[in-house]
């Protein structure tokens, strides 16, 4: 394995690495990593060893994604969603409208007539944002549960979704305010670890499907497909996009969202026993963002990106934002249908991750131009596209049986798919139980200094 960047930025003395747009600093607009800002004074990190791993090729071997617990789904679907005047409306009025309460809080410290004044209202400003952030998830989790009781339709889910991406990325701009009028008040001691664990709190609503989603509603891109699941405070939403395939996962009903700070090694050991064909690929940069809650690890791998975020009291990974290019996915199940002329191939992951429909010349192996049509057990068949040139569809796998339906030279030819199941994220043993072996989990590291940041080879 070539040498490995890692960068550990220790926001319980400086919470600058987490921006203002809602997101994790050092994200950009494609999702890849960036830099991360520095930090007060410099730390040495030794990374963890990786954890031993079966025989073969780990780029042939699937990643494990977080998911919805499978006895605990209460509702799923893929559904094409599209522009609609009235959610896009609304998204541009919530937006303005925690815009403005962002304004009237500055605007209320700074006419402070004294400086204990100016500090009371900060710490009231403070106080409620912490109300809003826990507000955002309360929102979030009453959809979802509305959403399980077909109380409410997917595209309401999904509205809800980006609304709560939408307010995230605002009360991170509110949360950078608040830091900034705190340093200009004399007498003020804000806990730089209180906001670093509000920022990282509101990142874990930013992710990539979210924001193309957004994009489809307010009419800034075409009509897209998604797939959605449910379960107890946990929501999965999926797509693919160009050439690539994006995934979020959220489980409340993994988060305590009460504890106390780790360290950052900690942090990273759950990771790396989470995703362990991740943690023993080729890793560019892995990036960890402390705080007191939540502990965002980021790493860009030759197969994609992914942020894990850790819960810091029950220490295990509660979401999760992953962005893969197609050509990386590994999609070995496999079902087939052939004509006299025409050869139909599915390859498939899992249900909400990408399946591969190929359209060839049964002698030949020349791709063919198809019509794409796909039913989900016994319902009725909904098109989907065409293959092109190429003879290559993509889209996203059901949680059920589904049947792929393909015409193309006057024949219509079949392959009936099993959804199968997704490598998921387990819970898996905290990094300080007794019984975690040395297979299991990575060899404890020791973080020499919390307070700033610093760039590891080995």
């Amino acid at each position: 394995m070539r040498a490995l960047p890692i960068i550990a930025a220790a926001l319980l003395c400086c919470s600058a690495v987490v921006g203002a747009t809602g997101g994790l600093a050092g994200s950009t607009a494609n999702g890849a990593p960036a830099r991360a800002g520095t930090g007060a004074s410099p730390m040495a990190f030794d990374a963890p060893t990786p954890i031993a791993q079966a025989e073969g090729d780990a780029s042939l071997q699937q990643i494990n994604v977080l998911d919805v617990a499978p006895t605990s789904v209460e509702r799923w679907g893929v559904e094409r969603q599209y522009v609609d005047l009235g959610p896009a409306l609304g998204l541009s009025a919530n937006a303005t409208t925690d815009n403005l309460r962002t304004r009237a809080m500055v605007e209320r410290v700074e006419s402070a007539g004294t400086t204990a004044e100016r500090r009371e209202r900060l710490e009231t400003a403070l106080q409620n944002l912490e109300a809003r952030v826990d507000d955002l998830d309360e929102r979030q989790t009453a959809t979802v549960a509305a959403y399980g009781r077909g109380e409410a339709s997917a595209r309401e889910l999904l509205v809800t979704l980006v609304r709560v991406s939408i307010a995230a990325d605002e009360l991170n701009d509110r949360r950078s305010r608040i830091e900034e009028l705190a340093a200009d008040t004399r007498g003020f001691d804000i806990d730089r670890g209180r906001l670093a664990s509000l920022g990282n709190q509101l990142s874990a609503f930013r992710g990539p499907v979210r924001e193309h989603a957004e994009a489809v509603l307010d009419g800034g891109t075409d009509p897209h497909r998604f797939y959605l699941a449910t379960g107890p405070r946990s929501v999965t939403v999926s797509t693919v996009l160009d050439d690539a395939y994006l995934r979020e996962a959220y489980r409340g009903d993994l988060r305590n969202g009460a504890g106390d700070a780790i360290e950052l090694e900690v942090a990273l050991d759950i990771v790396a026993a989470s995703y362990p064909v991740i943690w023993n690929t080729t890793r560019e940069q892995t990036q960890v963002f402390g705080g007191g809650e939540a502990y965002p690890v980021r790493i860009a791998h030759s197969r994609g990106d992914l942020t894990a975020f850790v819960d810091s009291d029950a220490r295990v990974v509660y979401a999760e934002h992953q962005r893969r290019p197609l050509a990386s996915m590994v999609a070995d199940q496999r079902a087939n249908g052939t004509g006299e002329e025409v050869r139909l191939v599915v390859n498939q992951t899992y249900p909400g991750g990408p399946a591969q429909i190929r359209v060839v010349d049964a002698v030949t192996g020349e791709p063919i131009d198809a019509t794409v049509s796909l039913a989900i057990e016994t319902n009725d068949a909904t098109r989907l596209g065409t293959t092109g040139d190429d003879g290559v569809f993509w889209t996203l796998s059901p949680y059920r049986r589904y049947t792929v339906t393909v015409e193309a030279r006057g024949e219509s030819i079949e392959a009936v798919v099993d959804p199968g199941a997704p490598p998921r994220v387990d819970r898996g043993p905290r990094p300080d139980d007794a019984t975690t072996s040395p297979t299991s989990a990575p060899v404890r590291t020791r973080l020499s200094d919390p307070g700033g940041t610093d760039v590891y080879q080995r």
